[in-house]
């Protein structure tokens, strides 16, 4: 098997990290323009809160599968990454989270708009001060050498069912996170992504079944 058909897990969350990192700067984006005029557009309401509430939990789930899955199979074969760094930062994007979180419920309760919107804002402002450099570690120190070790195809693909389990366990709902994924990758990303996907889910959920719950987020997201 050539190395261009192995599989690898460290080009998926290379490719994970840009639709988390599109995620994290449209919500920025939109939550400045919002604070403006002091509230949430109401024509975007349901999108808008759909979109955070998809990045809040799939911040989580990565994360959290990257704590308790990925650098504890990858400590031995590439003792080189910070990983008590790694999961420092993780603590600290925590926090950002929850303060995200606790600003979503706030809008949902129809509780007072700029204040939910500050909050949002300074949760979102603690994940983007360490975003960058966070990955940067990541993607070059580990993710990017994932290629260069001798990892069975067999085993890898495992790892790679194992994680994804892992991962849908501890997000949802699925018809709101598989489009948030997808469409805040670019349409290169994207056929990538989707060939690791049933036929089902490009063919029928996401345009068909799922369509009515995700569609909301279409101002936020890539065609």
């Amino acid at each position: 098997m050539s190395n261009e058909n192995r599989p690898n897990i460290g080009e998926d969350y290379i490719r994970f990290h840009r639709a988390m990192t599109r995620g994290l700067a449209v919500s920025i984006q939109n939550i400045n323009e919002f604070l403006k005029i002091g509230a949430v557009e109401v024509l975007y309401r349901d999108g808008f809160l759909k979109y955070v509430q998809c990045f809040s939990s799939v911040s989580h789930g990565h994360h959290l599968v990257e704590d308790e899955k990925i650098f504890p199979y990858f400590r031995d074969k590439l003792p080189e990454v910070p990983y008590e760094r790694l999961i420092s930062e993780h603590n600290i994007l925590k926090g950002g989270l929850q303060e995200i979180n606790t600003g979503l419920d706030n809008l949902r309760a129809g509780n007072d708009d700029l204040n939910s919107l500050k909050l949002l804002k300074s949760g979102f402002d603690k994940i983007d001060q360490i975003w960058y450099p966070h990955i940067e570690i990541e993607n070059t120190q580990l993710y990017g050498r994932v290629g260069s070790l001798k990892i069975d195809p067999e085993e890898m693909i495992r790892l790679q069912k194992e994680l994804v389990e892992f991962f849908q366990e501890h997000t949802g709902p699925e018809y709101l996170m598989g489009p948030f994924v997808l469409y805040n990758l670019s349409p290169e990303d994207r056929a990538i992504a989707a060939q690791g996907l049933p036929d089902m889910v490009m063919k029928q959920l996401i345009p068909i079944e799922w369509k009515d719950k995700w569609a909301p987020m279409q101002p936020f997201l890539l065609e």
